[in-house]
């Protein structure tokens, strides 16, 4: 298969081993100073050119970090993310995380750099926000079956979690978002356990045990949900991956 992961992170050495080692073209998100120090550690000694890395001040540590803190990072990333905003696995205020958002983002546009978006619980506001910073974006693992069109409107990439196989949610976004805006992700192994311990108890299915098996298993699933075959799915994520986030820099 022609692997790509649009949206992970560092992991364990097993999985950035398999990563490098099998060229799997992968976006490796820094989510604050400490991680974002550690990836470019690795990179200093990577040979090849399958990690690419972003960076940006995740909600989670809004308020542990500034954006200062990270702009030397995201100064040396392609692309600028995950940034966004979080009501239902965070704790920090609101007003915080916005500030800290509409910062990364207006420091993304004036440095013409996409941005990866994490939208939790915070869909409706996020693409409201969106509208005053034009960009592309790629939403991450949108898992919320409402305002889809918003994002849609906005010309949004979309990455589809590991959930794809049972989450309506996400199964909508596959189905629904055009061709050439499509894109998989893993998260993470961390992640793609979660997804799949947290699937229906009916049909329950085990965890793929490697980034190579967790990316087939949701492109297959993309492919079924799209009635498209699935070389024909491989081949498009691929493409609107390198397309749309690693190309040359653009000027809107």
């Amino acid at each position: 298969m022609l692997l790509c992961d649009a949206h992970a992170h560092l992991g364990n050495d097993t999985e950035w081993e398999e990563r490098t080692g099998k060229g799997i073209l992968s976006l490796i998100c820094a989510t604050g100073p400490e991680e974002a120090g550690k990836l470019f550690s690795r990179l200093e000694w990577l040979k090849g050119r399958a990690v690419i890395p972003t960076a940006g001040l995740h909600p989670w540590y809004a308020d542990q970090y500034t954006v200062q803190d990270m702009e030397p990072y995201i100064r040396r990333c392609p692309v600028v993310g995950e940034i966004g905003m979080d009501s239902v696995w965070c704790q920090v205020p609101l007003p915080v995380q916005e500030r800290v958002f509409r910062e990364q983002l207006a420091m993304a546009c004036s440095l013409k750099k996409p941005v990866v978006l994490h939208t939790k619980g915070q869909e409706k506001a996020i693409a409201s926000i969106l509208k005053e910073y034009p960009n592309r974006y790629l939403v991450h693992w949108y898992s919320c079956e409402e305002y889809l069109e918003e994002y849609l409107a906005l010309d949004c990439y979309f990455s589809v979690g590991p959930d794809a196989w049972w989450n309506p949610a996400v199964a909508q976004a596959a189905r629904r978002v055009p061709r050439d805006r499509i894109l998989v992700e893993t998260d993470g192994l961390g992640a793609v356990q979660w997804a799949y311990e947290n699937g229906p108890e009916d049909g329950k299915r085990t965890a793929p045990g490697t980034v190579s098996e967790a990316l087939e298993s949701t492109v297959r699933t993309m492919a079924e949900i799209r009635a498209v075959s699935l070389k024909a799915m491989e081949e498009l994520v691929f493409d609107n991956l390198v397309r749309g986030f690693l190309g040359e820099l653009y000027c809107l």
